[in-house]
């Protein structure tokens, strides 16, 4: 938030736009609290405030003027992390997670004397939710009925709640 809010000056005094106050830090974090009260939470995580600086950045860049917001999309870009970089790193994981499940059934399957490769590869959610939670993501079920979950081939089974990929 720092170095967010040092960034934040600099810009506003070269393109003369709103100054930055303490006030505006304040209130990203009032901002963050209020998002997670939404969530029925009684703390604050990062998704939180990463949804109240978002929140700010685009208030900020869509008040200055024309000429000047493109520059400052591009400077604020790492404050501003979308939803479309969250899918990539769950869809990594998964592959992942895959890849080991893939591999952990052929070995299997030579130790009991076939050599065929399986035909279907099942990861627990509890798992995959695990590891997006190490990469403070909190929300896989929303990305599990997603476009790009299901053009990946794989499938959300709620009821055993598992990830399911066939082949």
């Amino acid at each position: 938030i720092a170095s967010l809010y040092v960034q934040l000056r600099k810009e506003s005094v070269n393109s003369g736009g709103v100054p930055i106050a303490v006030r505006h830090i304040e209130s990203i974090m009032r901002m963050a609290e209020a998002h997670a009260k939404m969530h029925l939470r009684d703390y604050v995580r990062d998704d939180d405030m990463d949804a109240s600086i978002k929140m700010m950045l685009e208030s900020f860049i869509s008040a200055q003027k024309f000429s000047v917001r493109r520059s400052l999309r591009r400077s604020f870009a790492k404050f501003l992390s979308s939803g479309e970089d969250r899918v990539h790193l769950l869809l990594h994981i998964l592959q992942d997670m895959m890849r080991n499940e893939a591999m952990y059934q052929t070995i299997r399957q030579k130790q009991r004397g076939g050599g065929e490769a399986p035909e279907v590869l099942e990861v627990p959610l509890e798992e995959f939710e695990s590891r997006a939670r190490d990469r403070k993501i909190y929300d896989v079920v929303e990305f599990c009925k997603g476009q790009p979950f299901e053009e990946a081939g794989y499938t959300l089974d709620m009821g055993r709640r598992l990830i399911v990929k066939n082949f």
